[in-house]
């Protein structure tokens, strides 16, 4: 099971960090104002797969796997001090304690610690774990398609032509006293910039990329509204108290439940 689940993270967390270089990419074309209105359905699905990302891996390290490890690491603390202070009173009056004695308690106890974590990060469920891969893997096609995108905009191009310029000019020590350099810098750059920005909108208006996103936001919302419905389902509650932790993480605001209920 420790396998598994360290697989199921780590996938989870390579997603995760696609989905923040795709925010740090994102951050060049923010500066471009003129592309704000026709970038903003790329931005809020990108904001809600890494908002679902992030407090999934959450859920996992650090409301499942991180308390568990604890109690284990009490119970071995336990078994240690009892050991070494088995031939006192101290340890005598402490023999009614709950923690493993022999080797075969440790062993039992290490399988109780791994049962417990396999079973509140949703392995035994397969729907749920199902739901989870299709939009792990749906976050991960969206990320791919948004960096060949970006390739092609060669926006990263014109911000380090940029950069070298800047640096260029601060260490020069040629600039008159009127800052002409300073001025013909920046008409540069901003002719640069419009040039690029009308033609990254160019390409952002285009039937094929309006397509793309609308059919990504379509496909994750329909993932994420069964993953909800199940781990929201009687059966699920039932199973693991944690999910209520994960549901409320993942849907605070009610915004997942009110889109679900919408389309029903």
């Amino acid at each position: 099971p420790i396998a598994v689940i360290f697989r199921l993270i780590f996938f989870a967390k390579y997603v995760e960090r696609q989905l923040v270089g795709m925010w740090l990419d994102h951050q060049l074309l923010k500066v471009m104002t003129s592309l704000r209105s026709a970038c903003s359905p790329t931005f809020s699905l990108r904001r809600r797969m890494l908002h679902f990302i992030q407090n999934f891996v959450y859920y996992m390290k650090f409301d499942v796997i991180e308390p568990n490890w604890r109690e284990l690491e009490n119970k071995l603390n336990a078994t240690k001090e009892y050991c070494s202070n088995k031939s006192t009173k101290e340890g005598n009056n402490n023999a009614n304690g709950q923690f493993p004695r022999t080797v075969d308690d440790l062993l039992h106890e290490h399988n109780q610690f791994l049962l417990r974590i396999s079973n509140q990060c949703l392995l035994p469920n397969y729907d749920l774990i199902e739901r989870a891969s299709k939009i792990m893997t749906t976050c991960l096609l969206f990320s791919t398609q948004i960096k060949r995108f970006m390739e092609t905009t060669k926006v990263h191009e014109l911000h380090e032509k940029t950069r070298l310029e800047r640096s260029k000019l601060r260490y020069s020590g040629k600039k008159s006293k009127n800052g002409d350099q300073e001025l013909e810098f920046r008409a540069n750059r901003e002719e640069r910039t419009g040039r690029c920005s009308d033609r990254i909108l160019g390409e952002l208006c285009t039937e094929t990329y309006r397509h793309m996103i609308t059919r990504f936001d379509e496909v994750f919302s329909a993932h994420l509204a069964e993953f909800m419905k199940n781990l929201n389902s009687d059966f699920g509650q039932k199973s693991n108290a944690h999910l209520t932790n994960l549901s409320m993480q993942l849907d605070y605001n009610g915004f997942v439940s009110s889109s679900i209920y919408a389309k029903e």
